[in-house]
């Protein structure tokens, strides 16, 4: 029975026809999400093995008295860190998830050997006074020994910088 005003000749196919296009189709889409997957999770490898140095190297501040800070910069892997910048930040004691603030301009140190630390004595600025019951955040940017720059704000894993 044919209801349209004009002759329907157009060849839908047959159903193996169809199921045939449909799956190669998403047997193509499969194929894509797999590649992409395995793509992310080689980039996701790679950039843990590159980050293997960078979670050896950390910084503690201890305060002493109420305008000095005494940091201690350890490189507990095998090879030296370069360019080392050290970032001191004061916590807000009444918002932990707030902005830190500068405690003091970035010291820098050229070079931490493998397996050593280097202690630096940072002056606070005029305007902060340091108690005791303060949290201390320590901002650390370095250079790995395969040249890649790393950024480790706390206790917190290292970004890769640029």
């Amino acid at each position: 029975m044919n209801w349209l005003p004009y002759q329907d000749t157009a060849d839908w196919g047959s159903v193996p026809d169809w199921f045939g296009a449909v799956g190669s189709i998403v047997s193509v889409l499969i194929v894509y999400l797999g590649l992409r997957r395995e793509i992310r999770a080689r980039r996701t490898d790679e950039l843990r093995g590159r980050a293997t140095q960078a979670r050896l190297v950390s910084a503690v501040a201890e305060i002493r008295g109420n305008s000095v800070l005494r940091v201690v910069v350890a490189n507990e892997s095998d090879a030296p860190v370069l360019d080392v910048t050290v970032l001191p930040l004061l916590v807000p004691p009444d918002d932990p998830e707030g902005t830190p603030t500068e405690l003091a301009g970035a010291k820098q140190v050229r070079r931490i050997h493998g397996r050593e630390s280097q202690e630096l004595f940072v002056t606070v600025t005029a305007e902060h006074r340091l108690r005791a019951a303060d949290a201390v955040l320590v901002d650390l940017t370095f250079t790995d020994h395969d040249g890649n720059r790393w950024r480790r704000s706390g206790a917190g894993q290292p970004e890769a910088v640029g």
